[in-house]
């Protein structure tokens, strides 16, 4: 299937087989599953190569890698209060990478950037290729630049050698990859890398925004040996880590609410580009979440 096709069954697929008479919900829920279904069609041919006689290995200094491609000054304020809330949280050196400083760290595919430079290709998607091949080479944890740690790093994702967060069942996205936990050399973080690497080598423009997640349900869908990886990893939906911000960022701030919201996700996923975001309102979960609390400004 070519991507012109991809996008005219989606459209004919979510006009007819998207009753209008359903509950919304029940037409998002649909909708998604036809998108997930025809991505899988699109990547059939994709071949998933898991690298021979890799072994994971947690290395002695881990990072936490972020990035912000136009460089940290150019950053939102509310991303710089991410990144300082990982400094304060993680208890691991933050690396945050612009485009200028990824070349020091991971060698990209030749022209990678050059085509990002000339709007071929999205941010999100250099950094989606950026997170797989700083994890296979270096493990550690990937942070989008709007995760928010409200405390420690939980023990049990610490622990494991590689772990993400599960979409919810209604979406069709399968996994969260704002958040990667890895050791280095992961089975599992090498084939999604060489993945990615062979659609960019293949392909001139992402058929899908969600590209690397459709990648990652294929390659488990695909391979026996990926999917036996991903089978021991702990299965938790990405809702722990999205309530605060998406209920919360308008109302009156109060500690003791904040502690319990926030308290089983190992962050809370944030964004930039609402109101709350970037002009809070005085008093509210989004001022402090921003500005910090009042009495340290």
């Amino acid at each position: 299937m070519n991507y012109i096709c991809y996008k005219l069954k989606k459209i004919c697929r979510n006009r007819i087989f998207v009753p209008f008479w359903k509950s919304r919900r029940e037409r998002w829920v649909r909708r998604n599953r036809i998108i997930a279904e025809l991505s899988e069609q699109y990547l059939r041919e994709m071949p998933v190569v898991v690298p021979e006689k890799c072994v994971p290995q947690r290395l002695p200094c881990e990072y936490v890698f972020s990035m912000w491609l136009q460089g940290q000054d150019k950053a939102p304020l509310i991303v710089k209060s991410c990144w300082e809330s990982i400094r304060r949280h993680s208890g691991k050196e933050l690396v945050v990478l612009d485009a200028e400083s990824i070349g020091k760290w991971v060698d990209l595919p030749p022209g990678f950037l050059d085509r990002w430079r000339k709007g071929r290709i999205k941010s999100c998607h250099v950094a989606d290729l950026c997170r797989v091949e700083l994890l296979w080479k270096y493990g550690g944890y990937w942070m989008d630049a709007t995760d928010y740690m409200c405390h420690p790093m939980p023990d049990f994702i610490d622990h494991e050698p590689f772990f993400m967060y599960m979409s919810d069942e209604g979406w069709n996205f399968y996994i969260q990859n704002c958040f990667i936990r890895a050791y280095a050399h992961h089975p599992v973080m090498g084939a999604w890398r060489q993945i990615i690497r062979d659609y960019w080598a293949q392909h001139t423009r992402a058929f899908d925004y969600f590209l690397p997640h459709r990648l990652f349900r294929h390659m488990v869908l695909s391979n026996a040996r990926v999917a036996d990886l991903f089978s021991q990893m702990p299965k938790i939906c990405h809702d722990v880590t999205q309530i605060f911000w998406e209920k919360y960022r308008d109302e009156p701030f109060d500690g003791k609410l904040f502690r319990e919201v926030t308290a089983e996700g190992a962050f809370q996923k944030l964004e930039y580009n609402s109101l709350s975001a970037q002009t809070p309102r005085p008093g509210t979960f989004a001022d402090y979440v921003v500005n910090g609390p009042i009495g340290m400004r």
